[in-house]
């Protein structure tokens, strides 16, 4: 069947062409040794979903509203809701289209409580595959990806294909933090699949991991700047520190410790009475 690719030259312009391959990958297999290029994304011509087993409008239609329902059900995506509780916006953009929909909170990515030594220092063989601990990397909202960065040469398409398919095991001695860390990857593998399923390759998610943390850690930094200068009004700031975290922690993403400036405003709460 056919099927039409869209990449990036070495000036950076984006191209779209075509080619006839039996099925996705090896459309891109084909694309990777005849071009010499990698393609950001490959679909079927005819509308059909990308692996090629299905065809028609009505079909590419009920391919999305699968890719949707699989979500809603549970799968991680990519969040950018700002309420604490109750429901929230999530969203995955497919080279078919964008789906949008409502889940329930607690959120499948979010900050893992713990001591962070655990969880940075996480060992390369806490998972069985390289692609999870890939994986691992982008598993919290807006921390520093570097963090669990490996030397090692990323793996290729159909090594990250096959570990899609396996479940993320957990056993029954790993520490908390590390359990925890594996449940967000295995939430991050139903997405990715969601994602590959939609028309996508390996490349383009991880280059939406990417953009995702850059933005969640943004929302961070921001708020971290704001707090530091309201530090001179400790009851304002002490306020704001409280409404910062909530939104936050509505994200998934790590909070902002107490300044040690505002620790008297803490105290005079009187929690403990």
């Amino acid at each position: 069947m056919r099927f039409t690719y869209t990449y990036r030259s070495s000036d950076g312009q984006r191209h779209t062409a075509e080619i006839d391959a039996p099925s996705r990958d090896e459309a891109f297999a084909a694309i990777r040794r005849e071009m010499g290029v990698k393609p950001i994304k490959v679909v079927a011509a005819d509308g059909s979903r990308a692996n090629g087993e299905v065809r028609g409008v009505r079909r590419r239609a009920a391919a999305l509203l699968a890719v949707a329902s699989a979500v809603a059900a549970g799968l991680v995506a990519f969040w950018l809701g700002r309420r604490v509780g109750g429901s929230a916006p999530y969203s995955i953009d497919t080279p078919q289209g964008p789906v949008t929909f409502t889940v329930a909170a607690p959120l499948p990515r979010q900050a893992i409580p713990g001591s962070r030594m655990r969880i940075e220092g996480a060992p390369t063989n806490l998972f069985c595959h390289a692609a999870e601990f890939i994986l691992a990397r982008y598993a919290e909202p807006g921390r520093d990806t570097r963090a669990r960065a490996s030397s090692a040469p990323p793996p290729g398409e159909e090594e990250w294909r096959r570990c899609l398919r396996e479940p993320v095991r957990i056993a029954s001695n790993d520490l908390t933090e590390h359990a925890d860390l594996k449940r967000i990857v295995a939430g991050m593998k139903r997405e990715m699949r969601a994602y590959l399923d939609g028309g996508g390759m390996v490349e383009g998610y991880i280059a939406e991991l990417e953009r995702r943390q850059r933005l969640e850690a943004s929302y961070r930094d921001a708020a971290e700047r704001r707090l530091a200068g309201m530090l001179g009004r400790p009851e304002e700031a002490y306020a704001y520190w409280l409404k910062a975290n909530a939104s936050l922690k509505s994200m998934g993403i790590y909070e902002l410790p107490l300044p040690d400036a505002l620790r008297r405003c803490q105290a005079g709460l009187d929690i403990d009475e």
